[in-house]
């Protein structure tokens, strides 16, 4: 089991507010209550929506403030109320290439790719030289497996952006099974940009993909955080509007991002101290003390946010598997059986803790027939290959080895069918461990 921290978006609660259009086609824009937000953020956004209030006069000056309005809820990762803003600001400006770009991103920061793809492809024909559209169309293009579009996409982006553009091949090449290909791609980004030292489980597959398996361990090895950013003015101008606790937070994922691992804790921290409640500064923070190996320091963290919101099955899982990599066995069980207590429909929640009763080395916490009922319930609500992979792993504990068997070639036939090499390579070496009688 591999331990996945996700760095928390940060948000605003939202309440049924609205700030109303006054011409026809134009979107409501949502507006979130600012009762709980730090004075100088409610200011800031108090006098942006004013901006929209007295600028009705002129199209021009009205896309201008609805365009600076979703901006600021863009920046504050405020995403509907974004989303709506800029969506009046292009109808009201149609011909200017700003608010379907920065539409588009927030599309893609949000996982929806097909609308990422047509408000980009607009940016692109409004400003056909704009390399930031390019290369964020071809990203989109890898997302939604479209392999031949985002070949001729990262091929045109060599000479501009050459290590985004290696990766991207890189990344082709690697769902259509080049891996010889796909290995020179990924040396090419890394010798490059040599920090972005998340690349290297990449190679490691396309390694693994040529039988090289001492090769991939090497690689799997250097693993890291770093990765290739997008030199962007557009989308960095965001980072510029934000305010307080959260401007922290953004300078400590800037630095996460550029694999600075010791600077993001530092900002992280700063957070913290700044707002000693913010759930996302915390979570952020001990995320980047694990990658530290400060592991007692990281549960401490996360042990405050499941304090904070006992409802967080995510941090939950995070805590109980930071514990389990201490060998905390029965307390990460613990942890776990609070939050499904709380929470019986989490997913999250319930494979971690049956996968923790069916092979936690430490037996004494082991509970097998319990570990199969809990696998055979998320099973069967959501039938994919990892959680296939669950009923199996805990048929293995009952010594059910051919019903093991099974389920974990169901697992890898599911999995086959989506596009991830990575985790099909991964079940299959699993299977061939079950084909050997359970372990």
């Amino acid at each position: 089991m591999c331990l996945v921290l996700a760095l928390c978006s940060l948000t605003l609660e939202a309440q049924e507010l609205i700030l109303a259009p006054t011409r026809a086609g134009l979107r409501p824009v949502p507006l979130p209550t600012l009762d709980f937000v730090e004075p100088a953020v409610a200011e800031q956004l108090r006098a942006a929506q004013q901006e929209v209030s007295d600028s009705q006069e002129r199209s021009s000056d009205l896309a201008t403030a609805y365009g600076s309005l979703a901006k600021l809820f863009h920046a504050y990762e405020i995403f509907d109320s974004a989303e709506a803003a800029y969506v009046n600001a292009a109808r009201l400006a149609p011909g200017d290439g700003r608010w379907p770009y920065l539409l588009g991103y927030l599309y893609q920061q949000t996982g929806r790719s097909e609308e990422a793809a047509t408000q980009l492809s607009t940016a692109r024909r409004l400003e056909p030289g704009r390399r930031e559209t390019a290369a964020r169309l071809a990203e989109v293009s890898l997302r939604l497996n479209r392999l031949r579009e985002a070949r001729e996409q990262f091929t045109a982006l060599i000479d501009v952006l050459p290590a985004l553009a290696q990766n991207g091949l890189g990344e082709v090449a690697l769902r259509e099974s080049r891996f010889n290909d796909a290995a020179g791609h990924f040396r090419a980004a890394l010798e490059r940009v040599p920090q972005a030292s998340s690349l290297h489980y990449s190679l490691a597959m396309a390694y693994r993909g040529l039988g090289r398996v001492e090769q991939a361990q090497a690689e799997l090895d250097r693993r890291g955080s770093g990765v290739i950013t997008l030199g962007d003015p557009a989308v960095d101008a965001l980072t510029g509007l934000v305010r307080g606790e959260r401007l922290l937070v953004l300078q400590g994922r800037r630095a996460l991002e550029a694999g600075e691992m010791r600077a993001a804790a530092d900002w992280f921290a700063k957070a913290v101290t700044a707002a000693p409640t913010s759930t996302a500064a915390r979570s952020n923070l001990a995320a980047v003390l694990l990658q530290l190996g400060e592991h007692g320091a990281a549960i401490d963290q996360l042990e405050t946010v499941l304090r904070l919101d006992p409802d967080d099955d995510r941090t939950a899982v995070n805590l109980a598997m930071a514990l389990a990599d201490r060998l905390r066995f029965a307390d990460a069980v613990a942890v776990l059986d609070r939050t499904h207590g709380r929470l019986p429909q989490s997913i999250a929640t319930t494979t971690t803790l049956a996968r923790l009763l069916a092979a936690a080395p430490d037996r004494r916490v082991r509970d097998a027939a319990r570990a199969l009922d809990l696998a055979m319930r998320v099973y069967e609500e959501d039938p994919s290959g990892v959680h296939a992979e669950t009923v199996a792993l805990a048929l293995a504990a009952l010594s059910r080895c051919g019903e093991a068997l099974e389920w974990m070639t169901r697992a890898v036939s599911a999995v086959q069918q989506s596009a991830d090499v990575a985790e099909v390579s991964r079940l299959r070496g699993e299977l061939s461990r079950y084909s050997h009688g359970c372990q």
